[in-house]
């Protein structure tokens, strides 16, 4: 009896020794050796300064109370550490027999060491190490074969060398899993034979392409049960000219080999691996698939996606019928095969990105058992009202098909009937209709798992329904980018777990946005581009977990309510394009917070002065945009303190005074100040940011001349126009800017020369230097700036440009048809030459005629001399052609007939003569104005008559009177001809048939014959008539 009692207090020791393993906390404390080790290793990571910071909770003496840290209670000592995805998993119990797979593919990591700290060594106790969350910089890893007590391994690194053999010391590893971000590798895996006890063995991103002996230690390793060798290079192992017998893997149940460019030989491998559950082969070269797969008769997970197969390749697995899981996205499928009806246990299926076509497929209304069905990304057509059949889903992506229309009920059965639906996606269809079932088809679950839901990109036009209220769980709702109008119902406030709302670009109207305030735990709220009105509600601040609002592009007014500012997790604020008022020195009311990215305020009719402590307020500013208001009083210094600012946009304001000289290099990218009223040199620290793309200062009061040195690698955009700075041009080098495309100059007070340096920046597509006082000749190397040639486009190919803004997102005011406009999304297509009133003598270069992609050139008002260059007919892409009020003479050239995009051309007020060229575009271009003040052109459009009489006289000089009058002879012959081929058709078609046929022609003559004596004889009654009536 007493031995049974020991029995049962031993064992409900061993029980309560192995559930302390399960708490972090110890009575014990923590070994002090074991703590210093611990903060030494927390001391060599390091991250991002503006990141959080580094493992916050690894303070004071209690050790085993640290997130992500396990002791042994029984003992004290630290046998755990896992540091996952850039932050601790909290470990609330350690069993090296629990999930030994690592989740490597959902990582992420912020958290870097370049030297580890071998104060690891001290944690003699320590079997479970995870640092796949901390990224190994250059650090030999070799002293971890020196914790031969490790039984679970898992490193994530970025150095490049071999993978260390002394990793084989540990022996009593169970799971051994490396990642590698820079292609380790290992070209002699002899040492991982000596793992003897590994259960999991991974490898991720290392190159074993030169592993000679990789399937024969593989092949030792009879304790396997998961392999994972991911992007690994095998589909550049030379394939072994003898078999591989991998007969001792009996155990393996997951075999991962995918992203490795597989060729189909490969896989032959392995072949005798029938104990194999879970088969990864995405993402390889895969053009069929072997006879062998049907004796994979355990296998309930096949993933084969990313792969070009070819023909029938499902063929050889129509005997798994017990397949559970069954991923075939992107395998170029163009229909299901039949037999996959017959798998009635398939959980999980990928059709995505494939060439399925017509309604969705019926094959699949027998899988009743089906959780996840993808179908996006493919060429369906209609929905069936079926699919509601499958209630055993939760996931159903359909999106990005060529759906047109949907089965009568169809949606109302998926959205009425599916009661465990978690996530719909069924967004980019352009589908028209009904969208929400009816209140009568709601009543089929008592309660809706329903957590996900998009419909955006539709052209669905019903009004929110007050039964969505009846979606308690969800959290994820999109409807943007469809024609959704009226109110947004008080029921919408009570999915109290929604996280993102999105119902931007719809119709949506009313004042009551308050009843958002109730949903506590939204994240992103974009309600942008409606038809909203009223004031902002106060209560929107209530929204204390919100990192995106956009009310931007509807009609609200009113003041920015304060509350706002209490948003201390906000990331992005996007108020533009309403009528909001008030005075923007509201904002120091703000709290001051260390999230918000993005501030945009535009086009709005806010007013007063910035506040001068808003760099303060808002010390993490990406983006800040206050354009298009009524803003007054100066820039803020303190805006220069924005570490992180890459686009300041304060353009369209009446903002005075000084621009700061404070400006850091830093990220800065975009820096609009334009349309204000500023005044002052320009500052010293503008031209040394670096990392400038696009630079507006134009329409301010700036004087000062332009610096010889400056440094803008990244520059596309200079706009400096409409200012007083004078000076010359300085002759730039031609590294000065390498990436320039849009130089203005114009409206200021420069003179000097233009100088020859400008030719040398090849990508300029507008140079626009009108309105200055600039003399001499234009620049012969002109010819040489390539960006203007139509054959080497830099712009018009739309290409994004690396920068936070792209081109799409620019305007810039140039003078094309004789008006000035402004150009935005079409920027990135327009090149202009524009070197008008100014001084500039000489002729025109001919080598301007090369530059054949220019749409715009305008060199009026200035002192030009000489003829056109012949050659001008070369630049077949122009639009507008200015040169008025030169000392142009000479003739207009005829090769300007083949212009034929021109639509504005003007060449008054200069010398030329003779006749104008006629033909071809000349022919719409006859406004007289075009000519005048050229006394000695004659011709039309104009009233003087060339000499000979004739005003339309060729420029030839060719009789143009006798050539019309050739084709006037013409043309009168061609006629008597049609005529008299005409007459001769009928004639003969009628005549000759009653000349040959004897039998119509005595019908017809009968018939003649009857029809006027019948003539004759009304003729006769009608007299008669009218006789006796006379009497």
């Amino acid at each position: 009896m007493r031995i049974s009692v020991f029995v049962v207090v031993f064992l409900l020791l061993s029980v309560t020794a192995d559930l302390c393993l399960c708490s972090n906390s110890t009575s014990f404390g923590c070994f002090e050796q074991e703590r210093q080790a611990l903060l030494n290793l927390k001391h060599s990571f390091y991250r991002d300064p503006l990141s959080p910071p580094i493992l916050p909770s690894w303070e004071g003496h209690q050790c085993c109370q640290w997130e992500g840290i396990a002791c042994n209670n029984v003992t004290g000592h630290v046998v755990k550490i896992e540091i996952r995805g850039g932050c601790v998993s909290c470990t609330s119990s350690w069993d090296d027999t629990a999930d030994i797979e690592p989740k490597y593919d959902e990582l992420f990591t912020d958290l870097y060491v370049e030297h580890l700290n071998t104060s690891l060594l001290h944690l003699k106790h320590l079997t479970h190490l995870d640092l796949s969350g901390v990224l190994l910089g250059s650090s030999p890893i070799k002293f971890f074969g020196s914790m031969q007590q490790l039984r679970y391994l898992s490193l994530l690194t970025e150095f490049e060398g071999m993978i260390p053999s002394s990793i084989g010391n540990l022996t009593n590893l169970r799971v051994l899993h490396i990642r590698s971000f820079y292609q380790a590798y290992s070209d002699d895996l002899s040492w991982v034979a000596q793992l003897s006890s590994l259960q999991y063995l991974g490898f991720n991103g290392v190159d074993l392409s030169k592993a000679h002996n990789l399937f024969q230690v593989l092949n030792m390793l009879s304790s396997l049960s998961q392999i994972h060798l991911f992007d690994c290079g095998l589909g550049n192992m030379p394939i072994p000219l003898h078999p591989i017998n991998l007969m001792n893997l009996t155990n393996v149940q997951v075999l991962n080999l995918a992203s490795n460019n597989l060729k189909d030989p490969v896989l032959d491998a392995f072949r005798n691996m029938t104990s194999i559950r879970f088969f990864h082969i995405s993402q390889n070269s895969l053009t069929s698939l072997p006879q062998w797969f049907d004796k994979l008769n355990k296998l309930v997970g096949l993933y084969l996606a990313g792969n070009p197969f070819s023909g029938r390749f499902l063929a050889n697995l129509q005997n798994m019928t017990f397949i559970r899981d069954f991923e075939l996205s992107n395998t170029n499928l163009y229909s299901v095969p039949s037999w996959l009806s017959k798998c009635k246990n398939l959980v999980k299926l990928g059709l995505a990105n494939n060439f399925l076509h017509g309604s969705i497929l019926y094959a699949l209304r027998n899988l009743t058992s089906l959780t996840v069905l993808d179908l996006s990304d493919n060429k369906l057509t209609s929905i069936s009202v079926w699919l509601g059949e499958l209630k055993s889903l939760i996931h159903l992506d359909l999106q990005r098909n060529a759906i047109t229309s949907a089965e009568e009920g169809s949606l109302a059965s998926i959205l009425g009937n599916m009661c465990h639906l978690q996530k719909f996606y069924m967004s980019g269809y352009k589908l028209q209709g009904e969208v929400f079932p009816s209140i009568s088809n709601m009543s089929g679950c008592n309660n809706y798992d329903l957590e996900v839901l998009d419909l955006s990109y539709n052209n669905f036009s019903d009004e929110l329904p007050s039964w969505l209220g009846k979606f308690k769980n969800l959290n994820y709702l999109d409807l943007s980018s469809n024609s959704f109008s009226g109110p947004i119902l008080d029921t919408l406030g009570e999915l109290v777990n929604l996280t993102w709302l999105a119902l931007s670009s719809n119709s949506f109207s009313g004042a009551n946005l308050w009843s958002l305030a109730k949903l506590e735990n939204l994240e992103f709220l974009d309600l942008s581009s409606n038809f909203f009105t009223g004031v902002i509600p106060w209560s929107l601040g209530k929204l204390k977990n919100a990192m995106f609002v956009s009310l931007a592009c509807n009609h609200l007014h009113g003041n920015i309510p304060h509350s706002l500012g209490q948003l201390t997790n906000l990331y992005t604020l996007d108020l533009s394009s309403n009528s909001l008022e008030g005075t923007i020195s509201h904002l120091e009311r703000w709290t001051p917070t260390k999230s918000l990215s993005t501030l945009c305020l535009s086009n709005n009719q806010i007013n007063g002065s910035i506040p001068e402590n808003l760099g303060e307020i808002m010390p993490h500013l990406v983006n800040l945009a206050l354009d298009n208001n009524h803003i007054k009083g100066s820039i803020p210094t303190s805006l220069c303190k924005l570490r992180e600012l890459e686009s300041l946009d304060f353009s369209s304001n009446k903002l005075s005074g000084r621009i700061p000289d404070c400006w850091r290099k830093g990220l800065v990218e975009d820096i609009d100040l334009s349309s204000n009223n500023l005044s002052g040199v320009l500052p010293n620290s503008i031209w040394n940011m670096s990392s400038l793309v696009w630079l507006h200062l134009n329409n301010n009061s700036l004087q000062g001349e332009l610096p010889l040195s400056l440094n803008f690698k990244k520059l596309l955009i200079l706009d400096l126009g409409e200012n007083q700075l004078s000076g010359g041009i300085p002759s730039w080098k031609n590294d000065t800017f390498p990436q320039l495309q849009i130089l203005r100059l114009r409206g200021n007070m420069f003179n000097g020369t233009v100088p020859s340096n400008l030719c040398q920046f090849a990508k300029l597509q507008i140079l626009d230097l009108a309105n200055n006082s600039l003399k001499g000749a234009i620049p012969r190397c002109i010819g040489n700036i390539t960006g203007m040639a139509l054959d080497t486009k830099i712009l018009s190919n739309g290409t994004e440009v690396n920068a936070t803004k792209q081109w799409n997102q620019e305007d810039v005011k140039q003078v094309i048809k004789g008006r000035e406009l402004d150009y935005t999304k079409n920027l990135v297509l327009l090149t202009n030459l524009d070197l008008s009133n100014n001084r500039l003598d000489g002729p025109i270069p001919k080598e301007l005629s090369s530059l054949c992609g220019l749409h715009g050139l305008n060199l009026s008002y200035n002192n030009l001399s000489g003829e056109i260059p012949d050659m001008i007919g070369d630049m077949i892409s122009l639009e507008s052609l200015d040169f008025s009020d030169n000392q142009l003479f000479g003739a207009i050239p005829s090769s300007m007939s083949s212009l034929t995009f021109l639509s504005h051309l003007n060449l008054s007020n200069n010398n030329f003569s003779g006749p104008i060229p006629r033909g071809n575009q000349f022919q719409v271009l006859d406004d007289p104005l075009i000519y005048t003040g050229n006394p000695f052109l004659c011709g039309v459009p104009l009233k003087t008559i060339c000499p000979g009489g004739d005003s339309h006289q060729d420029p030839h000089g060719g009789d143009y009177e006798d050539e019309a009058k050739e084709n006037d002879k013409s043309d009168k012959m061609m006629f008597d001809s049609v005529i008299a081929l005409g007459f001769a058709t009928g004639f003969w078609g009628i005549i000759g048939v009653l000349y040959f046929k004897k039998n119509l022609r005595y019908a017809c003559f009968a018939y003649v014959d009857e029809v006027a004596d019948r003539i004759y004889v009304a003729i006769v009654l009608k007299v008669a008539k009218l006789k006796n009536m006379l009497q």
